[in-house]
């Protein structure tokens, strides 16, 4: 399940003895006022993520979510900002959520247009605007999760 694997990567990060900085869990009204304002339905582990962290920075890597500055946050780490931002642009679809820069140029969204309970994260390039092609990099935000905090501990 993907939620073990956030747990699984959160394990890791402890271990690391590296700083973990998070913006603090977040309530489910929040949650449910940032899938009315994305027209979304997050997918449970994105949640569980956003309920245990909000956001979190780890070792240069950066996942955005939800903070106390709730639904009218006006800058990155805020997964509203940064989607709708993300989505004005045309940088990523109406379904997806910009949950991480890729600090180089591409995004890392999840695509929420599937009809599945699990959503996968997808690679945007700059490009996007004009092709509209994605690459799946990891199957759900979990595995994404799980796979980028694990690349950053082996870079340590």
């Amino acid at each position: 399940m993907t939620i073990e694997k956030i747990n699984l990567a959160l394990s890791m990060m402890q271990e690391s003895k590296e700083i973990i900085s998070t913006t603090g869990g977040v309530s489910d009204n929040l949650i449910s006022e940032a899938e009315a304002r994305l027209d979304i339905r997050f997918p449970e582990d994105y949640k569980y993520f956003l309920k245990k962290f909000g956001t979190l920075s780890f070792y240069g890597e950066r996942f955005y979510g939800l903070t106390q500055f709730g639904l009218n946050a006006g800058a990155i780490p805020c997964v509203i900002f940064a989607t709708e931002s993300a989505r004005e642009l045309g940088d990523i679809s109406q379904s997806m959520v910009y949950v991480k820069s890729s600090g180089y140029g591409p995004l890392f969204s999840m695509d929420l247009s599937g009809a599945n309970s699990v959503f996968p994260v997808v690679e945007t390039s700059l490009s996007y605007k004009r092709d509209k092609e994605v690459s799946i990099v990891a199957e759900s935000f979990g595995d994404f999760f799980y796979n980028e905090i694990k690349d950053a501990i082996e870079d340590l």
